[in-house]
């Protein structure tokens, strides 16, 4: 079931490629459909997964927009067990054994706490500039100095 879920998230993957990379060329799908010899709605049903791009109208559509087989597939990550903290194995390992709907929902969760922290970590530092400013105000004044540029050695002179 995984190996399924895994191809479908590619084959998805390949399909918006194909779309990226045909309206960045300007062209419809009738445009490219006249390439591949194949009806525009042959290629419609392509882009929206109605049916598998072929490796052999893949090759010709990466020949034809001059784009290397790469390109139309998803980059892969490789990371060896051996860089990372012992903290990350024990995130990492298990979230990559989770179906796709909880790894989105882990994700999310994650997001939140991160949002969390930034909107705490932000508090604080109003906190503590606002104490700071309180402070500043009370121990010296704070003196404004201008520029006069009509002076020919521009000579700072306080308001």
């Amino acid at each position: 079931m995984f190996r399924k879920q895994e191809d479908d998230l590619v084959n998805h993957y390949i399909r918006e490629r194909i779309r990226q990379v045909r309206t960045l060329a300007g062209e419809s799908q009738d445009d490219l459909a006249k390439k591949l010899e194949k009806s525009r709605v042959t290629v419609s049903d392509m882009e929206r997964g109605r049916v598998v791009v072929s490796a052999a109208d893949l090759s010709l559509i990466a020949a034809y927009y001059e784009r290397p087989i790469s390109f139309f597939y998803p980059p892969r990550v490789t990371v060896s067990k051996d860089e990372l903290s012992q903290l990350e194995e024990e995130l990492i390992i298990p979230f990559s054994r989770l179906p796709p709907t909880q790894q989105r929902i882990a994700i999310e969760y994650v997001k939140q706490q991160l949002d969390i922290t930034i909107k705490a970590a932000d508090q604080e530092f109003d906190e503590q500039y606002a104490e700071y400013k309180s402070k500043k105000g009370k121990t010296s004044k704070l003196s404004v100095t201008t520029v006069d540029i009509n002076s020919e050695k521009l000579k700072p002179r306080k308001k």
